[in-house]
């Protein structure tokens, strides 16, 4: 129950495996002492060792990935995505990592300077105040300060719990300075030795006594085993288990090792025997899609299905591209995607000539996503650009920004989305008893337009009942004044699924994308809107006396 509260579940994996083998290694001890129990041991050793040998040869990447000194790191985070060496600020606390974080050229040129790091904030000391680094280290700061007056001491360092502060071996208050969450404390005037360093804490003191109690347990439990026992553990015949081992190392390194392709594929340059199947595709002339795995292409709406793809790197490449799949209908509307800042899980800039790059994608179709044929939109982008690679054709010549690999069949769900799972920005429940169906809520992603831009909101239905009378729903917006001033008029999901064909229960995701158009032209300021529905006449909603729903407001910009 508590896995999801830990930050990569996943790592908990090589605990449990280690846990795991000590375990099956003690339950030897449990067999009864006989003739078979070596052999049947050694074969389950052998056993072991061979389903292992898939993982003993994993794919071989160049392993230069750059200088790794200080200075070259902090560097590559300077030009990259990356704040604490991650694209998500995982090493940072929390409040640093949700504002804008600038380099500090002070605490940079420190890095390329030879001596210790000054994490001192140095343009907050007071006039008079002079701040001596003592000692540093990644665990401790240690200084020697003078100063004219009370001032407070500002580092460029995080807190997190256990730092503490000692002032001439007294411990002092830390003040965390947000929303950076840098370290902060009070010196007073005088001259004065400061010492900053981090300890355990009570979580980490507590593990320690945990380790220590386990150890103390585990040697008492081996001085009350019976010596007997232990005699018979130490009789068991190690030359089985020893020939065991001896087989595999001269299995592997003779046998298996001389034949790549036993348990690699290896494929001739730009192609990818892998791939189920073959798809090319050229983007910019720099990266081709050599192919695709697809193993369903029939999902329920709200489950995820698993896609990969196979790059490969036609030039040396000096721009770090993202890569999309995108589960679309038409190519504009998605109801699923995932991109991948660095694509394979490498950067871009890193992909060598002579191999391809496995990309592998976890795609999720949205909740009340309406059952038929999608397709897969697969492409390349520059995020620090903002643009596209352009796709080429057969001749050179530019053919589109992406290109559609595969087509994929939604299917209803078995079980229907729950409301939390939808994001409504605001839940309407406004029932048509007339239509059979209700407006469940509506999801606006922007309160503010910059026209010309479009302006994209998703509205949530459910069927009351099978083939709802319902025909057309009609997205209203108004003025200020309450005059209409546009309309998006039509069956739900640009009549793909019109009400006739739902089933009753059945929640539908309905996107609509309003684009301001001649002969509107929209001024700046804020507008309302609603929806209307319609069988052979307007319907009006439950407990209401007019048919338009209201539903919220947006704001125009104009741009300038």
């Amino acid at each position: 129950p508590g896995l999801p509260y830990l930050q990569f579940p996943w790592r908990l994996l090589g605990p449990a495996n280690l846990m795991l083998a000590m375990c099956g290694a003690g339950s030897v001890a449990l067999l009864p002492p006989n003739r078979w129990r070596d052999p049947v041991l050694a074969v389950i050793l052998v056993a072991i060792l061979l389903l292992a040998l898939p993982v003993l040869y994993p794919p071989m990447w160049a392993p230069d990935f750059g200088p790794t000194a200080p200075q070259d790191i902090i560097q590559w985070e300077q030009h990259s995505l990356a704040l604490g060496t991650t694209s998500t600020g995982d090493f940072v606390p929390v409040g640093a990592a949700l504002v804008p974080m600038h380099p500090e050229p002070a605490l940079i040129e420190s890095y390329s300077r030879p001596g210790p790091v000054d994490r001192v904030n140095r343009a907050t000391l007071p006039d008079g105040a002079r701040v001596e680094i003592i000692e540093h280290g990644p665990l401790h700061d240690r200084f020697a300060v003078s100063t004219p007056k009370q001032f407070i001491l500002r580092l460029y360092t995080f807190y997190f719990p256990g730092w503490r502060a000692y002032v001439d071996g007294e411990e002092v208050e830390i003040d965390v300075a947000g929303p950076e969450g840098f370290i902060t404390l009070r010196v007073p005037e005088g001259e004065h030795e400061v010492l900053v360093r981090f300890e355990d804490t009570p979580p980490r003191t507590a593990g320690w006594i945990i380790s220590v109690v386990g150890l103390a347990t585990l040697v008492v439990a081996l001085m009350l085993v019976p010596k007997s026992q232990i005699s018979s553990l130490k009789s068991q015949n190690l030359i089985w288990l020893g020939g065991a081992l001896l087989l595999f190392v001269i299995l592997k390194g003779a046998v298996i090792d001389p034949h790549d392709d036993w348990l690699r594929y290896t494929s001739p340059p730009g192609q990818a025997w892998a791939a189920q199947y073959e798809q090319r595709a050229n983007f910019g002339g720099q990266i081709e899609l050599l192919g695709y795995d697809l193993p369903r292409r029939r999902v329920y709406s709200g489950e995820e299905f698993s896609v990969v793809l196979y790059w490969h790197a036609l030039t040396p490449l000096d721009v770090n591209y993202q890569s999309f799949v995108h589960l679309a209908r038409p190519l504009h509307v998605l109801w699923g995607q995932e991109d991948h800042l660095n694509p394979g899980g490498l950067p871009t800039t890193r992909w060598p000539l002579d191999k391809y790059v496995w990309d592998e994608y976890e795609i999720r179709v949205l909740p009340g996503t309406p059952p038929g044929e999608y397709v897969l939109n697969v492409g390349l982008y520059s995020m620090a650009g903002g643009y596209r690679l352009q796709r080429y054709g057969e001749y050179g010549q530019a053919v589109g920004d992406s290109v559609v690999i595969a087509s994929v069949e939604v299917k209803r769900p078995y079980r229907l989305p729950r409301l939390a799972e939808l994001d409504l920005t605001r839940e309407v429940m406004a029932t048509f008893p007339e239509g059979g169906v209700t407006l469940l809520g509506y999801v606006q992603s922007h309160d503010e337009v910059t026209l010309p831009g479009a302006w994209p909101v998703t509205l949530f239905w459910r069927a009351d009942c099978d083939n709802p009378a319902a025909r057309t729903r009609v997205l209203v917006l108004l003025d200020a004044e309450g005059h209409e001033v546009g309309r998006l008029s039509g069956s739900p999901v640009d009549g793909y699924y019109p009400f006739e064909v739902w089933h009753a229960g059945e929640i539908v995701r309905d996107p609509l994308l309003f684009v301001s158009a001649q002969p509107v032209n929209l001024e700046a300021g804020v507008y309302y809107f609603g929806v209307t529905v319609s069988a052979d006449e307007p319907l009006i909603a439950e407990g209401a006396s007019k048919p338009f729903v209201p539903l919220g407001t947006v704001e125009f910009l104009v741009e300038e």
